[in-house]
């Protein structure tokens, strides 16, 4: 699973996070940046089509529960 550091977690929901995609790849934003704060190795076009569309439409992260199930289901 894929889990960010409890320490840094409370600091990065203060905003909320978009999960979405950055040149062919899943990404994770902050709200309202281009420029993501981490990027994944996993290629968006592996994803169903449906899954493509929410990440590129960006998907609004709004609880650690959330961002670690979103990771689970698009990284694994």
């Amino acid at each position: 699973m894929h889990r960010l550091s409890k320490g840094v977690l409370p600091f990065l929901l203060m905003f909320y996070l978009v999960l979405g995609s950055y040149k062919g790849y899943i990404a994770l934003f902050d709200e309202g940046s281009t420029e993501p704060r981490q990027i994944f190795p996993n290629q968006v076009i592996t994803l169903p089509e449906e899954d493509q569309k929410k990440l590129a439409e960006g998907i609004l992260v709004r609880s650690e529960r959330q961002l670690n199930q979103l990771l689970e289901d698009y990284l694994s």
